[in-house]
């Protein structure tokens, strides 16, 4: 019998295709054997499996609640850049800080004896601040572009990049020159600003992945806190995915997976020198780290700023 054959592969199985019909001396046997195979490899081939892709992760909408708790879990313990803020202030002073969160500078200063207000936009966040017993500064809620003190402050804290999350440089010029409106004229401004590194520079519109894992110590787990960073520069803004996975010891079915997006000013250290000068800050002294090193403008993306009034 001659039978001139093409053979293909499937996974493990092995399908024949007949080339040369008029030249084979198959039986009626063999050729429906064929067919067979055929209809086989048919069904294999439209096997829906084959197409398959893992679905899409999908994210719930994380609520303020949510987020003000989950700062809290991430943020209460972060102690290193206190010290800067108490070396920079006078003693016994009066100290406004804004986007002050779960209070956690807000309650070091107070505990250092000075008298501290407390603003943030986010009822939930203050709530959170309300529930630390010790001392306890005057939590208001209020936006940090409308300000409505009768009172003048000795300090004036924008700490851990809060004043990047205005985004546009009319929120942020209302927000300074409210700031300068409430300083005395011997104060100061503290302020934490992220200036974008070169890595994300590079990177122009991609993202770059970060994650932390921090204990649930109230249902026993992990929350898994993801990062994704990336630099617009057609709008010099900075977009902030945050990702939060719920991972409890025990899989009854109470894991959640949730996210929001920010968007920061993603401006240089020139843009914001030029930015504090234009709203009254023209004394100003720049550092790169909470010691009180210069600030590296090659190197540094994490900047401190101390400004007073003109």
């Amino acid at each position: 019998m001659k039978v001139k054959d093409s053979v293909f592969c499937f996974g493990s199985c092995l399908f024949y295709r007949i080339v040369d019909k008029k030249n084979s001396c198959n039986t009626r046997k063999q050729l429906l054997l064929v067919e067979r195979r055929k209809d086989v490899y048919k069904e294999v081939m439209n096997d829906p499996f084959l197409n398959h892709k893992e679905p899409e992760e999908i994210f719930l909408p994380l609520s303020r609640d949510q987020y003000a708790k989950f700062y809290g879990i991430e943020m209460d313990a972060f102690i290193q850049d206190i010290q800067f803020y108490r070396e920079h202030t006078t003693k016994s002073s009066q100290i406004l800080e804004l986007g002050c969160g779960t209070g956690r500078i807000s309650r070091a200063l107070a505990a250092f004896g000075h008298s501290v207000i407390g603003l943030d936009l986010s009822f939930s966040m203050l709530k959170k601040a309300t529930h630390h017993v010790g001392n306890s500064p005057l939590y208001v809620c209020m936006d940090m572009t409308k300000m409505a003190f009768r009172q003048k402050f000795d300090h004036v804290l924008i700490p851990y990049n809060s004043l990047n999350l205005l985004r546009d440089k009319v929120s942020i010029a209302r927000c300074l020159q409210q700031t300068h409106e409430l300083l005395k004229p011997e104060g100061s401004l503290l302020l934490q600003l992220y200036i974008p590194d070169k890595q994300l520079l590079q990177h122009n519109g991609k993202k770059i992945f970060q994650f932390q894992i921090f204990p649930l110590d109230n249902i026993g787990g992990k929350l898994i806190k993801e990062t994704l960073r990336s630099y617009q520069a057609e709008t010099e803004e900075i977009l902030l995915e945050e990702r939060y996975r719920i991972r409890p010891i025990q899989d009854n079915g109470n894991r959640e997976d949730l996210r929001h997006i920010l968007h920061l000013a993603g401006f240089s250290l020139q843009q914001w020198i030029s930015i504090l000068q234009a709203n009254g800050f023209n004394t100003l002294s720049l550092y790169g780290d909470y010691n009180s090193r210069p600030f590296q403008p090659q190197s540094d993306s994490l900047l401190l700023i101390q400004a007073h009034p003109s």
